[in-house]
């Protein structure tokens, strides 16, 4: 499928080996502001994949590949028809209309996923709405990305053509945030008309040729396909605490073991008549299903407890490991753990690790290494 995607990028390409944006139209500068500063679109900050904040830039790949990218998805691409139809999504007024709540979100993983009358949708950033940044940062096809950036591109405006179909859609978009602020329906309805008018579905990253994700049938393929048993696809829609996990589970145990009782209490007036009292295969049958109705709820609560201890050690370990992970890239060393058999505790009148020796001695709470030097610290790009 993907080279049969991706081979008509030689036909789009030029002589400069680049792909043209989309459009040519500045939607959202005014001519008293064209001198602003190149970075005046971006975000204020980024969190790099280590977790360090720092501040973006154009020509940072792996911030732009955490705007567009959607690799996650891509690794699932021949699941995607489980999922959701070969189709654009409906427009905003539509979906309130089925009454679903919509959601921002800056992750391009879960742009036009739904769940629990709930869509998440990614804004429009402004700075995809600049021809020259396309031009300087997305359209060269030799980018580390073979190209990858622009298609992805390509499918997220896509996407809000479906999106922001009406001007009732714009007013949704606006009121939202799902636009920048300086956009209006005139320029909007422009825009729209030059993306649309050399459209290209094989220039479009394959994720896009569907719109609406189910999220409950992306976690099941992430789970039963890619191995990713406890989290599944993504989290953002499941039990955020042990007990709400504990509860569902025991809610649905309890609604098998009503229609239990309701058979148990029909095996016994059966076994009351004069017709099937003297029945061996149902005498059989009724003994068989006693004894499972015993056993079958020991052997479930059972079940829900180890799978939601297995959960918690499996998140208790990753946790661990994380927080050690982070502390090394940090540089620092955490003040509650002692050294050569001391174990140390915080003080908190005096803001100074006290050590349990007989001799109280003081360090501080934290200590950081490489100071000065940033031997031990992680640049975060």
């Amino acid at each position: 499928m993907k080279d049969n995607t991706f081979s008509v990028e030689a036909r789009q390409t030029g002589s400069t080996g680049e792909l043209h944006p989309p459009f040519t139209t500045r939607v959202l500068l005014q001519p008293e502001e064209q001198e602003q500063e190149p970075t005046h679109h971006l975000p204020a900050t980024r969190r790099t994949r280590r977790d360090h904040i720092v501040i973006p830039s154009a020509q940072d790949a792996e911030f732009l590949s955490g705007e567009l990218l959607v690799k996650k998805l891509n690794a699932i691409q021949d699941w995607l028809w489980v999922c959701g139809r070969p189709m654009p999504p409906r427009p905003l007024h539509h979906q309130i209309v089925i009454s679903r709540d919509i959601v921002l979100t800056e992750n391009p993983e879960l742009h036009l996923i739904w769940s629990n009358h709930r869509i998440f949708i990614k804004p429009l950033p402004s700075w995809l709405l600049d021809p020259d940044f396309w031009t300087e940062n997305l359209s060269r096809s030799s980018d580390n990305g073979n190209g990858e950036l622009a298609r992805c591109a390509r499918g997220f405006l896509y996407s809000y053509t479906a999106l922001v179909a009406y001007e009732s859609d714009f007013r949704i978009a606006a009121e939202k945030g799902l636009v920048p602020a300086q956009m209006t329906w005139h320029g909007w309805k422009g825009l729209t008309r030059e993306i649309l008018r050399d459209h290209d579905m094989a220039l479009v990253n394959p994720r896009y040729w569907y719109g609406e994700l189910r999220l409950g049938r992306l976690n099941k393929v992430y789970r039963f396909r890619m191995g990713y048993f406890f989290r599944g696809y993504s989290k953002v829609s499941g039990h955020t605490v042990y007990g709400e996990l504990i509860s569902d589970n025991f809610a649905a145990l309890a609604t098998v073991l009503g229609y239990v009782v309701i058979v148990l209490t029909s095996l016994q007036v059966g076994l009351g008549t004069d017709r099937l009292i003297g029945d061996r295969t149902f005498q059989d049958f009724s003994y068989g299903f006693t004894v499972f109705s015993i056993l079958a709820p020991l052997i479930a609560v059972g079940g829900i407890v180890l799978v939601v201890l297995a959960m918690f050690v499996s998140d208790w370990r990753a946790t661990m490991e994380y927080q050690d992970k982070r502390f090394r890239e940090m540089g620092v060393e955490a003040f509650w753990r002692g050294k050569g058999g001391n174990k140390k505790r915080w003080n908190r009148g005096d803001g100074v690790a006290a050590t349990n020796t007989t001799t109280t001695t003081t360090t501080s709470f934290l200590s950081v290494k490489g100071v000065g030097t940033g031997s031990d610290l992680q640049s975060g790009v």
